[in-house]
């Protein structure tokens, strides 16, 4: 049932109220330094805002949670000048990662540019808004799937039928909602506030595909508000206009931007990956409806794409889309499709539907992006800094997925190598068990944490969404494994209570929701020992890089920095309506310190 509240509004502000905060109040001293780079006191501020780290919450320890949190940033940096110097930058995978992120920030560059900058709002909108701001409304309202049903029931209420009883009969009892304005689909927003009185019905309102006859149930104004109260309405009411007039600027903006732009589609290749795309739907249409499982969401996965290049293996190098200044080839379209995400939400969406709304909204971003390089927006101060970022996590992950490959085929440590080299921190470690989903995409993880909070089978949901194959055949369990085996799943799963849910957390495999099925101590050091033999080798690069680079740290100008306690992983709203993590998330990674030959660092 569709929601007539907009739910995004609360996020949207967030980010913008970060961003500024980060960009204006931060006095930008160097905190440490890595080699030839420096991290300052606001990119450590905005990484250690926007990261889920274990203890934060702890007030006591805080000193300590910093100092782990910027030797963590450090090694990171480190590991990254590795990356560089072993060529990983030019690694497709890694590529595709920068290349990608590189192409979002531009287009958000662009935004502000066009759009954003362009936007004022006055005093006078918002103090005109203001009172509907801090009146709330209550809603109740019918849903009809089409017009014809819509005015049959608008019938009914004109000869006299009660609006709450027709509800009831329809079994649509609990469509009401308390909302204030901002929070409310404008066309519905503007009836309610402009021409409803309480009580009143107003006819059918078309909203997207469906249809509501919206009732007045309530209304109830604030009076003698704060002098605090009043500027913080005022803040919210000036967000809600600027991105009103945002919405219909861009709306100018693409119109006039989209003038005698063509982009010709290769009819051949179209074809091929429909086909392709749509064989994987009706399998696992067919595989749900042979177990009896509701058919919907259904999603294409990053896996089902993988497969997908591999079966037209041979027309991947082939331009699908071909215009004046640019081409993009089917690899390239593939991987777009698969960074947007391929879901079917219902049987009332068609795979060629679906499909072709992608591919349209691909085209517009290939066009805009374009745009963006050419007025050199990739060079821009901004956009240097977050790629810097950005690029330094993907190099630090690609040197971790090496030397992890490289222990899966090389024994060369030695056993007593490890046990010498070994601190025993079992005190800090589970053996857990976990129940797992694990997807691409951030909105198909939230529709099914929500079936899970509901009551919903959840080794089901991992049978039909999760992309790990082998949680996948197990309903979804995993374990027991040691909790540092997990990376940030299993360190948040060691803090959870036995049944507790947990999601969607971001990991570099993709959006995941777990539930602890149970945990317990380790009995075998040496098993953990076995375990923690990738963190060692990791470690001891790490530190090795330390002393061939230098590390330095202004413990004073840390301490001196004041951080919140909240916990939260904040998605970046860019523009053209993109998004991706503020930050890239950030391991815990402090044991480096323990093998460093120049002991001049503090300790945490």
């Amino acid at each position: 049932m569709k929601n007539i509240a907009l739910t995004l509004l609360i996020c949207l502000t967030t980010i913008g109220f970060s961003q500024n905060f980060f960009k204006s109040e931060i006095k930008n001293d160097t905190i440490a330094k890595v080699g030839d780079k420096a991290i300052t006191v606001r990119d450590f501020i905005e990484r250690y805002e926007l990261t889920v780290w274990r203890g934060k919450e702890k007030k006591t320890q805080v000193d300590k949670n910093k100092l782990e949190f910027l030797y963590s940033m450090i090694a990171e940096k480190l590991l990254a000048f590795k990356g560089l110097e072993l060529g990983l930058d030019k690694d497709p995978e890694i590529q595709r990662a920068i290349q990608q992120t590189e192409k979002l920030l531009v287009l958000d560059a662009l935004y502000k540019q066009e759009i954003k900058n362009k936007v004022s709002v006055s005093e006078r909108e918002i103090l005109e808004a203001l009172p509907k701001y801090n009146t709330e409304v209550e809603l109740h309202y019918i849903i009809a799937e089409t017009k014809e049903k819509a005015d049959s029931l608008w019938n009914l209420l004109k000869g006299g039928e009660d609006f709450d009883s027709l509800m009831v009969k329809l079994g649509q009892k609990n469509n009401s909602e308390k909302l204030r304005w901002g929070e409310i689909y404008e066309p519905i927003e503007k009836i309610v506030y402009d021409y409803l009185s309480v009580g009143e019905v107003y006819q059918p309102v078309q909203v997207d595909s469906l249809w509501y006859i919206i009732k007045l149930a309530g209304k109830s104004s604030k009076f003698g508000l704060s002098p605090d109260e009043i500027e913080s309405a005022k803040s919210q009411v000036r967000k809600i206009i600027q991105e009103r007039k945002e919405k219909q600027r861009f709306i100018e903006f693409v119109n006039e931007f989209g003038k005698g732009k063509i982009l010709k589609v290769d009819a051949h290749l179209l074809k091929l990956l429909y086909r392709e795309i749509n064989n994987i739907v009706e399998k696992k249409k067919y595989v749900r409806k042979a177990e009896n499982v509701s058919v919907y969401p259904l999603a294409v996965l990053r896996d089902d794409f993988l497969d997908i290049k591999s079966r037209l293996a041979g027309f991947l190098d082939q331009y699908f889309l071909k215009g004046d200044s640019f081409n993009r080839t089917l690899d390239y379209v593939i991987d777009q499709l698969s960074f947007k995400g391929f879901v079917l939400h219902s049987d009332r969406q068609s795979v060629s539907g679906v499909l072709n709304g992608l591919l349209k909204t691909i085209i517009n971003e290939e066009f805009l992006a374009f745009e963006g390089y050419r007025r050199g927006l990739d060079k821009s101060p901004e956009v240097l800094k977050d790629m810097e970022m950005w690029r330094d996590a993907y190099l630090a992950y690609a040197v971790k997925k090496l030397v992890l490959d490289s222990l899966k085929f090389n024994r060369s440590i030695s056993a007593e190598e490890l046990l010498k080299s070994y601190r025993p921190t079992t005190g800090d470690i589970w053996e857990i068990k976990i129940q797992e989903i694990l997807v691409n995409d951030i909105d198909l993880a939230d529709s099914l944490l929500n079936l899970v909070k509901s009551g919903y089978d959840m080794g089901e949901l991992a049978r039909r969404f999760s992309k790990r194959e082998i949680a996948r055949e197990n309903d979804g369990i995993i374990g027991y494994v040691l909790s540092n085996q997990l990376g940030e799943i299993g360190q948040i799963a060691g803090t959870l209570e036995i049944g507790e849910v947990y999601g969607p957390l971001y990991t570099e495999e993709g959006y995941s929701i777990f539930k602890l099925i149970d945990k317990r101590k380790p009995k075998d050091t040496l098993f953990v020992v076995n375990y923690d033999t990738f963190g060692v080798v990791l470690n001891k690069l790490i530190a090795s890089l330390a002393d061939e680079y230098g590390v330095s740290v202004k413990p004073e100008i840390l301490k001196a920095v004041e951080v919140t306690y909240i916990n939260t992983i904040v998605v970046r709203f860019l523009g053209f309506n993109n998004r991706i993590l503020a930050v890239p998330l950030l391991e815990r990674n402090v044991d480096w310190l323990r093998f460093i030959k120049k002991k001049n660092l503090p300790l945490p």
